[in-house]
């Protein structure tokens, strides 16, 4: 790799848009890089290892705070420090993984059971009938 990269090559290095760098760069997660004499951002390959960072992280669901976070402690603590904060940091987004994942299990099995529901009621009605005049399974209720 060399020294400096234009923010195109960066972007095709890290999976990540341009436009998504520059946001990074806006809210202080990632330095402002170098600037070439023609204006051209020019980025090192910390810069580079940072927003790869940055970006898996983010797939894994940490929100922008968390991540700011994570980077300043990155400067300041020891290997140990670091890896121990990072640590508790993604057993606790494990944690919020889980329980979305009960939930969306537990929509999963509702959904499942109103289409079974919809199903049973729609094969005793009258194909004719209008829905909202329906009785037969008192699933929807509609005034007027």
């Amino acid at each position: 790799m060399s020294s400096k990269l234009t923010i195109g090559a960066v972007a095709k290095q890290t999976g990540l848009s341009t436009k998504t760098i520059r946001f990074y760069e806006d809210k202080g997660l990632v330095p402002p890089p170098a600037r070439s004499e023609s204006g051209y951002r020019l980025y090192s390959e910390a810069d580079v290892m940072r927003l790869g960072f940055i970006r898996r992280v983010r797939l894994l669901g940490l929100d922008l705070p968390a991540i700011k976070s994570l980077l300043t402690k990155v400067t300041s603590q020891t290997c140990a420090e670091f890896g121990d904060e990072l640590t508790e940091v993604l057993a606790a987004q494990r944690r919020e993984v889980e329980g979305r994942l009960t939930e969306l299990n537990s929509l999963r099995d509702d959904i499942e059971a109103l289409e079974a529901h919809v199903k049973h009621c729609c094969d005793g009605c009258d194909p004719a009938m209008m829905a909202r005049d329906c009785t037969f399974c008192d699933l929807i209720q509609v005034e007027g």
